[in-house]
């Protein structure tokens, strides 16, 4: 569901304004969860992935890149340091890469890990009023991560911030359904196309559609790149390939936010001045608050913040504003 211009419902605008200006539950289904054990765990992982895990100590959360050699994306996870184990999420697509390539580092160290994504259920409460409203069944962590105990099952709470407004996820055993019921009964569900939307205005990418193995995680964005990449930090896989980029200045090409006067759809070319090809649009959809929008990734001489683009539609070229991700603006 990559388009969702056919999803812009009047069930669909409820649920997005649930996310905007109350809370819901949102059923993570595309995401597998992992769990690192070992007295190792951490300095491991240090060595794996782009972000910086110094400061990833218990009850914190973080996120990261898996990397291939040539820099390229293998995963994009947040996981978070709790319990004595590292928690973390992937897309469901790259679970048995990522597990792979866990398998295949661990040498001498004493680390652990399994794939838990039948263990638990994740559900996500996202939403401004997520922490007000969550906080009459859970009691809530210290820093982002902790244990807590809902309907006689123990739960993980893990703050998280999927849809732009903040939000919690949960990641409750599968077979106490008392609780899991009990979330459900308490939080209107919203469908994937509201989701999919809200993430879309927050610069939340989805490998496989904004980005995928021949992506480079610096082509993201500055958002993105702040949030999961440390370009001071020692060797990981692909770090000398990331830091070259880094030297050098640029990447070719950025993913960006798009707002449309007109209907936009995810695979359609971009058009720039008097070139007609400068990118294509990844995810599109009508946002209540932003009216047409969608993100493409662009060559950098298109890719600047108020930049005018052309859409190659099926009625013609639409002209569409570039922004820097997030669309979604709380200031």
């Amino acid at each position: 569901m990559s388009d969702l211009l056919n999803y812009t419902t009047a069930e669909v605008v409820a649920d997005y304004d649930r996310l905007r200006d109350d809370c819901a539950l949102i059923e993570l289904a595309d995401f597998g969860l992992f769990e690192l054990t070992g007295e190792d765990r951490k300095g491991w992982l240090q060595g794996q992935v782009t972000q910086n895990l110094r400061t990833f100590d218990e009850g914190t959360s973080t996120a990261f890149c898996f990397c291939e050699p040539t820099g390229h994306l293998m995963s994009v996870c947040d996981g978070w340091a709790v319990q004595g184990k590292i928690l973390f999420t992937a897309p469901v697509a790259t679970v048995e890469n990522v597990s792979s390539r866990i398998e295949q580092m661990v040498v001498l160290e004493s680390v652990e890990h399994q794939v838990v994504t039948k263990k638990y259920k994740l559900l996500s409460i996202q939403g401004p009023r997520a922490t007000a409203v969550l906080s009459e069944f859970v009691n809530f962590p210290n820093l982002d991560s902790g244990v807590s105990e809902l309907d006689g099952a123990e739960i993980f709470v893990l703050r998280s911030n999927r849809t732009g407004m903040g939000g919690w996820d949960l990641w409750i055993p599968a077979t106490k359904r008392k609780a899991i019921s009990r979330i459900r009964t308490a939080f209107r569900t919203v469908g994937e196309a509201a989701y999919r939307l809200a993430a879309l205005e927050a610069g939340r990418p989805r490998f496989g559609v904004d980005m995928n193995t021949r992506t480079l995680p610096l082509e993201m964005g500055a958002a993105f790149t702040a949030r999961h990449v440390s370009l001071n930090k020692g060797c990981y896989v692909g770090q000398e390939v990331l830091q070259r980029i880094h030297s050098r200045g640029h990447t070719n090409r950025t993913w960006v936010g798009l707002v449309a006067g007109s209907p936009i759809q995810a695979g359609q070319a971009v058009g720039h001045l008097r070139k007609d090809d400068v990118g294509t649009v990844t995810s599109a959809g009508f946002s209540p608050d932003y009216g047409h929008i969608g993100a493409a990734m662009l060559r950098n001489e298109a890719a600047y913040e108020r930049e005018v683009v052309r859409v190659q539609t099926d009625s013609g070229w639409v002209e569409a504003e570039v922004r820097h991700l997030p669309i979604l603006r709380l200031d």
